[in-house]
């Protein structure tokens, strides 16, 4: 009754994504990728080119556009989009049509750069609805949008008002869906978590790759047993092969990675072999090294992505941030998306507190990312000296209001302790990691 209910609304509400899933679909080798690509990226630099006043100096640049007509010859010249250049051209990067679109805004996680706002609309949304049915479906093999299903995630809405709100506990109990908090994660949120898991016996258990394995070292220290769902899936964070060992140890099911960001959605999702397959119909992915150059296969580089769909605030060649390692053009899965052979750049670290509970990076980021959207500071850096002392190091844009510091310091301390010392740091400039990106979270308590 729910599944027909949850269509009859999706169709009442024009939201049904059934027509992009079969799109995908007919989909079946390299060939028809390479069309639907070249189809897809024409209609979006034309929609660009005479509605986007950010890219009209740099189409014109580079002659991408002539007479009407796409030469795709000249994408790889598109110069790359930063999270900087995204900030400093907010509005010139909106379509002119934006507002006759359903569109919507959305900011950054922030876990591997600065948080910042941007606009989405209704068909990108579709689209990346489409790609993680194709993914759960096609991939993964298991109906998502049907079965139970339990998520630990992020909510800091939860977290700081005590509750996520009727309508979306209406929409989540439709969607077969229970959510545990994942900023929450000390002893006694873990062991409800288990009960939790025990109880409902979901078929699906999706989360964050560290609270996914907080959740299974405390299972194994207090030797409890938890729930064998049919598939799990990780995201948001790396998920290192002892993560990936803990997990499917305590759930005694395979651990399946998917990658996304905020910025472009669903990205890629690994399959049963090992290999993450790259959701080519909703983002054209690009890996290149320091030069901008293409890498070839087993190289790691800087991994680009232009959304197909979001054509309110298009994102064309944006750099993640993220670093990668290109895999083969085929799996030997059989499926005919290319592959990654694993997502290796998200810097963000976990706190750790006094009674052994951590605390995602995540939650510092989203937290302090709120100032930086404000334009109080440019850029921010937190750092963990201690169990109960948190350095919060800034570089001012127009100032930060004392009222502000304040809230900041109060959620700190609902996670951290009352007692936690919180340090401000006003500096001229913060120093990027090798790789290029910043250090948003650091630990130094072991």
């Amino acid at each position: 009754m729910k599944k027909s209910i949850r269509n009859f609304i999706l169709w009442l509400k024009g939201d049904s994504v059934n027509k992009e899933y079969q799109k995908i679909k007919q989909i079946k080798n390299e060939n028809d990728l390479l069309n639907f690509h070249e189809q897809y990226l024409k209609k979006l630099i034309l929609h660009t080119y005479y509605n986007v006043s950010y890219y009209q100096d740099i189409f014109n640049k580079i002659g991408i556009v002539e007479n009407e007509k796409v030469n795709l010859e000249k994408f790889h010249e598109i110069p790359i989009l930063t999270k900087e250049l995204l900030m400093k051209h907010q509005k010139e990067l909106l379509s002119k049509d934006y507002m006759n679109r359903r569109w919507y805004r959305n900011y950054s996680g922030g876990s591997t750069g600065e948080p910042t706002m941007f606009i989405q609309d209704k068909n990108y949304k579709k689209w990346y609805t489409a790609s993680e049915k194709y993914y759960y479906q096609d991939i993964v093999d298991i109906d998502e949008s049907n079965v139970k299903k339990i998520y630990l995630w992020g909510s800091p809405q939860d977290l700081f008002k005590g509750s996520i709100g009727l309508k979306n506990k209406i929409s989540n109990w439709f969607k077969n869906t229970l959510i545990l908090n994942s900023f929450k994660m000390d002893q006694n949120n873990l062991l409800s978590y288990i009960k939790t898991i025990n109880t409902y016996k979901p078929d699906l258990i999706r989360g964050y790759a560290d609270s996914l394995y907080e959740l299974a070292k405390f299972s194994e220290i207090k030797n409890l047993n938890i729930y064998k769902p049919k598939k799990i899936v990780s995201s948001a964070e790396t998920l290192t092969t002892e993560k990936r060992e803990k997990i499917e140890t305590a759930f005694g099911t395979k651990v399946y990675d998917s990658y996304g960001s905020r910025e472009t959605a669903s990205i890629a999702g690994e399959c049963k072999y090992g290999l993450i397959h790259i959701f080519s119909f909703n983002n054209f992915l690009e890996i290149i090294d320091r030069n901008n150059n293409p890498v070839i296969e087993g190289q790691e580089g800087r991994i680009i992505v232009t959304n197909l769909h979001n054509y309110s605030m298009p994102f064309i060649r944006y750099e993640l941030g993220d670093l990668g390692v290109l895999g083969p053009k085929k799996c030997i899965c059989g499926n005919f998306l290319p592959c990654i052979k694993r997502i290796s750049g998200r810097f963000e670290e976990q706190f750790i507190k006094k009674d052994g509970s951590i605390v995602i990076g995540y939650f510092f980021v989203h937290l302090i990312g709120v100032l930086l959207n404000k334009g109080y500071i440019k850029k921010f850096q937190i750092i963990q000296e201690d169990f109960d002392r948190i350095r919060i190091i800034t570089v001012l844009d127009k100032g930060l209001p004392e009222f502000e510091k304040n809230e900041i310091e109060k959620k700190i301390r609902v996670q951290m302790g009352s007692d936690c010392k919180i340090i401000w740091d006003f500096v001229d400039t913060i120093q990027n990691t090798l790789s290029g990106k910043y250090l948003y979270t650091q630990s130094l308590v072991k």
